[in-house]
């Protein structure tokens, strides 16, 4: 059974992360013999904001990266290239981080997840982005 079938039929669907399979969950022994369940080392994130109207933080991110994306700091730059269709595909924009967070997020235990959330404004004045050298718009560092 695939598909709206297996929906159909009564199965009940488990939460994300919560099948026999999934490595979302790492099981650890805790020092009292239970077993807790924390997220995996992947779900470690950036959260990248564009400044809302007033210039301050929105109320939702614009851009989640499954990846703590540690060169990315305030002041540095980037260019961000539309990927989805209808969307203007193949437009690239320059950001600028203007303010970063780190957020840690405790689980069971002593364990927890890191996120980093980067406020960003567009830089839309051609002559700040041409005024640029190739080092300024380097994404990796490399």
């Amino acid at each position: 059974m695939t598909g709206p079938d297996k929906l159909d039929a009564g199965k009940r669907r488990r939460a994300s992360g919560d099948g026999g399979n999934s490595q979302r969950f790492a099981r650890v022994r805790m020092p009292d013999g239970r077993e807790a369940k924390i997220p995996a080392a992947k779900d470690a994130c950036t959260y990248i904001c564009l400044e809302a109207s007033d210039g301050g933080w929105p109320d939702k991110a614009a851009i989640v990266l499954l990846y703590d994306v540690t060169w990315l700091v305030e002041d540095s730059t980037f260019e961000l290239e539309e990927m989805r269709p209808g969307h203007g595909m193949g437009t690239m924009r320059t950001y600028r981080v203007i303010q970063t967070r780190a957020r840690i997020q405790l689980h069971e235990g002593c364990y927890g997840q890191v996120q980093r959330w980067l406020l960003c404004e567009e830089l839309t004045d051609l002559d700040t982005r041409m005024g640029m050298s190739a080092d300024d718009l380097l994404v990796d560092g490399a």
